[in-house]
């Protein structure tokens, strides 16, 4: 079928809205509608026409502004596009000197963590040679006698029969022959009337009183002794100077009696004096007394 429709011929002008840019033929036709619209309130007032076309001055003040504006905004543009590009360059510097900060305040921690554990090893060390020491002083002070301590044994209770005369009284030496007898037979500690026996401690006469560390003990006499008190007894029958000291209480008549106890608590002996020890070890023919701890 063929197109019956007309075509501009060849070298023939377009039409003037087509060729006329946008905002120009906005602006034009925007002028065009203030002059008809000033035309006819001329010719309602009974004026004349104005010759010509000259543009409304809103119109100009509009397309000035708008022109402005749009040069106000693209400068705007390329600002904040260098202030962006800017501020991007400065937290990208940031963010890497801080992540440096970081990786060293890790390899920081690492170190300060490394140094922990060794001092941690250092002090378990320590403390187990500290716990060793301490366990070590404890038994040094339970045999020279200077802590105090608790535990089993048994409690012997020795007397002077009634009417007794001064020659068959409980002596130094009978009380040294049965704290010996102990000493064999496993005692562990003894104490006579909470006087704490100990190496540098003895048993002696002074006049008639009985001095034990330099402290007069009278009668009834209390032997406590710490051991194990289901053998201790029998222990002390074995001995030799647990027969000499049963020998002594059946030919004087001394007063006897021992029961075990499940808890006995003896006192630390008294801080040594040695010059005082010399003093009360000192027997008048040279000899040393006796009694004290093995």
């Amino acid at each position: 079928m063929a197109d019956t429709r007309e075509h501009p011929a060849a070298g023939s002008r377009l039409p003037e809205h087509v060729t006329t840019p946008l905002l120009t033929l906005v602006t034009a036709r925007s002028m065009d509608e203030d002059y008809a619209h000033v035309a006819q309130k001329r010719a309602a007032a009974g004026e004349a026409p104005s010759q010509g076309r000259r543009p409304h001055w809103i119109s100009l003040v509009a397309v000035a502004a708008l022109g402005i504006m749009g040069a106000v905004v693209a400068a705007q543009t390329d600002r904040e596009a260098e202030v962006n590009e800017l501020s991007r360059a400065a937290l990208l510097e940031q963010i890497e000197s801080t992540r440096v900060e970081v990786r060293d305040l890790q390899g920081r921690v690492a170190e300060l963590t490394g140094a922990n554990q060794s001092v941690a090893s250092g002090n378990t060390r320590t403390q187990a040679q500290l716990d060793d020491l301490e366990a070590r002083v404890r038994r040094a002070e339970l045999n020279t006698g200077y802590a105090a301590v608790r535990g089993p044994g048994v409690r012997i209770t020795v007397d002077n029969r009634p009417g007794v005369d001064v020659d068959t009284e409980i002596r130094d030496e009978d009380l040294a022959v049965l704290v010996d007898g102990l000493w064999e037979a496993g005692a562990e500690a003894i104490a006579i009337n909470d006087q704490r026996l100990n190496v540098l401690g003895g048993i002696r006469n002074t006049s008639r009183a009985v001095h034990v560390n330099g402290r007069p003990v009278n009668a009834p006499y209390v032997v406590s002794v710490i051991g194990d008190n289901k053998t201790l007894q029998a222990r002390l029958l074995q001995t030799s100077e647990g027969q000499e000291w049963f020998a002594l209480v059946n030919g004087l008549e001394f007063l006897y009696s021992a029961e075990n106890v499940d808890d006995i608590r003896l006192p630390a002996a008294p801080e040594p004096d040695l010059r005082g020890v010399i003093e009360l070890n000192a027997e008048p023919d040279g000899q040393t007394g006796e009694g004290s701890a093995p």
